[in-house]
């Protein structure tokens, strides 16, 4: 969900603008400017106010809304899991992993893009997304199913919850962890059954700011929380203007990895070499070295090869185009999908690699609203056309505007990112050689859950 927020802005007559910001957060905030909405100041059960830590940015009237409700240290609420099936979850990682394929090959067709990076997290983006969706309907909510693929709303929901409580459990080995948020205008009434959905199967907390009277301050806090999920990598989601007097709530999510590789890479292996991309050869860059057994396969056009993290739950799959010409990365993007993903991931036979990767650090950022519209969704874009509930009040509400954020780093220890990225391996024969697999030239990289092959994060390298 960059990352992602939405932005929900209503006029004299009661509209409302959405707009979403960011990936590996993503934020939805909902707008009004009309007062005369605002007239009782809601202190719903199903509400709480900021933490005392995050307080101090608000004045005194603002800091003891309703009750406040208890989480983990580390901010999770478990989701309500109980109506999941192993058929829902592979239709939700389905779903996702095909919505992954999708906005890839979408970003890689803005004519801006060219020999930029790709980084982005299809599962921050459609979590985040499936949260609004419980609040859209009509053809709103027809166009929105599509585009993210979306099983139906009660298979959806219990099985996203499943996937959650998932990647938050403990892990000695790695850090995973989600975060959902719905931080909403003090004074407006939320609709219980949308509040209840966020809570019972995101497990999402709900927050009321004063938006009105304190925009930046609330838009502060927002960003802390965001900033403390992400261990500072992305430390501001939100930029100043972006919370206005009329902003009457923000839905976030965050996502964080940080796992180091099973078989680490010497760093007294790593030396200087040359990356040729797509216009010529670039200054030379830090090539990581390993030889050790590897998941490893190959066809006529790539080799992939997957690298654990320690644990052996996540992976990071890197996919390589056998050619340096740009034709061949241009044909694996038009070929790539979840299909194509699921083949690789079967083909993968465990043998020694002669691995060659770079180090790298990637901080991407989109603007997601043109490329969603192109994408099958554009009535949700549409003020006078979108239909979503959030609230109680008659507030006609559509999305304005959604950016997505996402950084990675991976080194000779491992990967941190708070918008991750896999790898995939493909196969050669034991009795050969052990084959070289020198990413030196473009390649796409994901880092996946290895007991679902759920997508948390999809790239492309262009640029070391």
């Amino acid at each position: 969900m960059q990352n992602n927020q939405y932005r929900f802005i209503k006029n004299s007559k009661y509209k409302c603008l959405m707009s979403a910001l960011a990936i590996s957060s993503l934020l939805l905030i909902v707008s009004g400017c009309d007062s005369t909405i605002k007239e009782s100041k809601s202190t719903d059960s199903v509400v709480n106010s900021p933490s005392n830590s995050d307080q101090s940015s608000l004045p005194e009237n603002n800091k003891n809304n309703s009750d406040y409700k208890a989480v983990s240290k580390d901010g999770f609420i478990a989701a309500d899991d109980s109506a999941s099936t192993p058929d829902g979850i592979e239709k939700v990682i389905t779903a996702n992993n095909q919505f992954a394929v999708a906005m890839y090959q979408q970003i890689n067709g803005q004519p801006d893009q060219a020999d930029k990076n790709v980084f982005f997290s299809p599962y921050s983006l459609s979590t985040a997304m499936a949260m609004l969706y419980a609040a859209a309907e009509g053809e709103t909510k027809a166009q929105i199913q599509k585009t993210f693929y979306y099983p139906s709303m009660d298979t959806l929901n219990p099985n996203s919850a499943a996937l959650y409580n998932q990647f938050n459990k403990p892990n000695p080995d790695y850090k995973l962890a989600t975060v959902n948020d719905l931080w909403m205008e003090q004074g407006l009434t939320p609709t219980k059954s949308y509040v209840d959905t966020v809570q019972r199967y995101y497990g999402g907390q709900v927050t009321n700011l004063d938006f009105e009277d304190n925009p930046d301050p609330s838009r502060l806090i927002i960003n802390k929380k965001i900033a403390q999920h992400t261990n500072q990598l992305i430390p501001e989601l939100l930029p100043k203007g972006s919370i206005k007097k009329i902003t009457v709530a923000v839905l976030t999510n965050a996502v964080y990895f940080k796992g180091d590789w099973k078989t680490p890479f010497n760093i007294q292996s790593t030396s200087e070499q040359p990356f040729y991309n797509h216009v010529g050869t670039s200054p030379n860059i830090k090539m990581m070295h390993t030889q050790a057994d590897f998941g490893y396969s190959e066809d006529k056009q790539v080799q992939v090869v997957q690298l654990p993290y320690k644990g052996d739950d996540l992976s990071m799959l890197v996919i390589l185009p056998k050619s340096k010409d740009k034709t061949a990365m241009q044909q694996l993007v038009r070929d790539l999908s979840a299909d194509k993903i699921k083949e690789w991931n079967k083909d993968l036979i465990t043998q020694e690699v002669n691995l060659h990767l770079p180090k790298f650090k990637l901080k991407e950022r989109y603007d997601m609203k043109d490329m969603l519209s192109d994408m099958g969704m554009p009535i949700a874009f549409n003020q006078d056309k979108a239909t979503f509930k959030l609230f109680d009040q008659p507030l006609s509400t559509w999305i304005d505007d959604i950016y997505h954020q996402a950084v990675v780093i991976v080194d000779e220890k491992g990967t941190e990112a708070a918008a991750a990225t896999g790898i995939v391996v493909s196969t050669e024969s034991a009795s050969a050689p052990p084959p070289v697999f020198k990413a030196d030239h473009p390649f796409i990289f994901m880092i996946k859950d290895n007991k679902t092959d759920a997508i948390l994060f999809l790239g492309q390298v262009n640029k070391p």
